[in-house]
């Protein structure tokens, strides 16, 4: 099968993703293809899988800070396939989410400086009264994730062609047809094809075998060991004692009074 395997990331069409799925459940003999109709049928199951992957954070393996022009005096501006900020052709949904956002100053300079966006929630952008205020700098932004296109609701609207700089999950490119090439980086290849052919098992009237149980939630464990980190938390100097309660010489180390 014509998957190619370079050491850190595997390229392979949907296709060979199918046969291999269809052998591991024995549906098809190692070297039988896959009928077109049953082909077609796990095609869409696959779909779903990378669907759903993609809307879980411990499933993107990667955040992207992508680069967009705004158009001076829009509002909002739509982001997708078909937004008015594009993209591209590897993304072509749009964003889950935006993480965070950033107006970027003298942009393309040597001197390029990112001020921070304040990502605000609808209830921020429903008790906005000014919404249609104008400035050349953006300071807040409520991200709608809206279909096919999301929209960026910045404020104050920008009345430049200024520059935004966003955080946006990168997942998986979508398997639009059985000749679609997926890039696959570590640890998703295995993932892929075992939960895909736990997905078939049922339209193929066949029962996972507990080893292939075993190497699918191993396969998504490593996914979500490598995308799972560490929040970030701030604390105040010191450990504020206990006033008022009778113990403010209590040490959390210990777990006793000094």
């Amino acid at each position: 099968m014509p998957v190619t395997f370079n050491g850190s990331s595997v390229t392979a069409r949907a296709a060979d993703l199918i046969q291999s799925a269809a052998y591991e459940i024995g549906a098809f003999a190692p070297g039988e293809a896959v009928a077109a109709a049953e082909a077609l049928w796990a095609l869409e199951l696959l779909q779903r899988i990378i669907d759903q992957w993609n809307a879980k954070r411990s499933m993107i393996y990667a955040v992207e800070f992508d680069q967009y022009t705004l158009t001076a005096n829009l509002g909002p501006h739509t982001i997708g396939p078909t937004g008015v900020l594009k993209t591209g052709a590897a993304a072509n949904y749009r964003p889950v989410r935006v993480a965070s956002a950033s107006f970027v100053l003298n942009p393309g300079g040597a001197t390029a400086v990112d001020l921070p966006v304040q990502m605000r929630d609808k209830d921020w952008w429903a008790a906005n009264p000014l919404k249609a205020m104008t400035s050349s700098i953006v300071t807040d932004c409520y991200y709608e994730p809206s279909s096919p296109n999301g929209q960026l609701n910045f404020f104050p609207i920008c009345n430049t062609n200024g520059v935004v700089r966003l955080e946006q999950w990168s997942g998986l490119a979508q398997a639009l047809t059985l000749q679609t090439q997926l890039g696959l980086v570590q640890g998703y290849w295995e993932a892929l094809v075992t939960t895909l052919a736990v997905a078939m098992c049922p339209s193929f009237e066949k029962q996972p075998s507990p080893v292939l149980e075993a190497r699918q939630a191993s396969a998504i464990k490593t996914i979500f060991e490598n995308n799972s980190h560490a929040p970030r938390i701030d604390t105040a100097a010191g450990m504020p004692g206990s006033a008022g309660t009778g113990r403010p010489d209590f040490n959390f180390l210990t777990g006793m009074r000094n």
